[in-house]
Formats: structure tokens, C-alpha cells, sequence
């Protein structure tokens, strides 16, 4: 391939497909920012951290990143769903996808008419910050806090709740559902 051209030929030829590679290599570990809404759509929450995106016949199950939203059973866990689904009605949305989780979700910040519904719905105290994936959420600890000093949503009556990820071991919830 390189024996007909000179060395500095070789070397321009060997450094431009090495840029190349750098370049794909950093767009492919990059979150990626999908966006949903670019035509009309329908959006289906199925509760207060789990949505399912509607386009054209296909169907994209969501996983809000950095949060977990009360369950329905539990107290707050309508209130949660019925909130998030306001937020989203009407949008445009788009998502930053961080990775697709073990059910075959997305996982990532839902951004819906400029507005991250992740830290909104944390912001609100209808969810709690999940530090599973600590590197993409910068932030949400914060959010949490505030919520609860302000004794917001699942905060009202102190910090001494249930966890939604206790809630479904006691339950034994896990994997079930959406």
C-alpha cells in the first residue's frame, strides 16, 4: 500500500489514519445526545423514572439516569409518575445516553423543552439520587439535599424513608415491571 510513495508520503498517509481512528475513537465514548422529538411522537411514563419513547412505530424504553422514582405502591410513586409525565407532555425531547442498562434500557438525562426532568424530578423530592453511575451525575447530591431540607415530596416527613431499591427487595419487585 505505502511502497510506491515517498517516507514523508508514508508518514502524512500513517498520521492522517491515525487522526482518523482518534477521532472516531473519541465520538464513539462520548455520551450520546439522541434527540426524539424531532417529529411528532408519542411518550408513554411508565413511572416516575422509566418512560417509553414512541417514533414511527418504534418503541425506545428510557431509564432516567442518576435518579430512582419512588414505586407506584409506594407513597409519592403516582404522584412521581403523573409529575414526570407533565413535564414531558408537549416537548420536544432528547436524551444524553450514557449506556443502555441489563433490561435493554436506555440510561440517560431526559431533556424536555430545555429542562432536565432528571434533576427536576429530584429537585421536586420525587426521587431519590442514585450513585450507581456517580461519574455522569455531577450535581444530583446537591439536588437531593436541597430537597430535603426544604422537606419536598418523598422528604416531607423526614429523611427516614424507604429507598425505592428497598422498597422492591422487601417486594421482591426486582426485575418485574417495566
Amino acid at each position: 500500500m505505502f511502497s510506491k510513495l515517498s517516507t514523508s508520503q508514508n508518514l502524512l498517509k500513517l498520521l492522517l489514519i491515525v487522526i482518523v481512528n482518534l477521532a472516531c475513537l473519541a465520538i464513539a465514548i462520548q455520551p450520546v445526545l439522541a434527540q426524539f422529538g424531532a417529529v411528532p411522537m408519542r411518550v408513554k411514563v411508565f413511572d416516575g423514572d422509566n418512560i417509553t419513547l414512541v417514533d414511527r412505530g418504534i418503541k425506545n424504553k428510557v431509564h432516567l439516569a442518576c435518579i430512582d422514582a419512588p414505586e407506584l405502591l409506594q407513597a409519592e410513586g403516582e404522584h412521581a409518575r403523573k409529575v414526570l409525565q407533565n413535564i414531558l407532555d408537549d416537548e420536544e425531547i432528547y436524551v444524553r445516553v450514557f449506556k443502555k442498562d441489563k433490561f435493554g434500557r436506555y440510561y440517560g438525562e431526559v431533556i424536555a423543552g430545555g429542562q432536565n426532568a432528571n434533576k427536576l424530578m429530584l429537585s421536586l423530592g420525587l426521587a431519590h439520587y442514585d450513585q450507581l453511575q456517580e461519574k455522569d451525575c455531577q450535581g444530583y447530591a446537591e439536588i437531593e439535599a436541597k430537597a430535603q431540607s426544604e422537606h419536598l415530596g418523598v422528604w416531607a416527613n423526614g429523611t427516614d424513608v424507604m429507598t425505592p431499591s428497598q422498597f422492591r427487595r422487601d417486594n421482591k419487585l426486582l426485575g418485574v415491571g417495566y
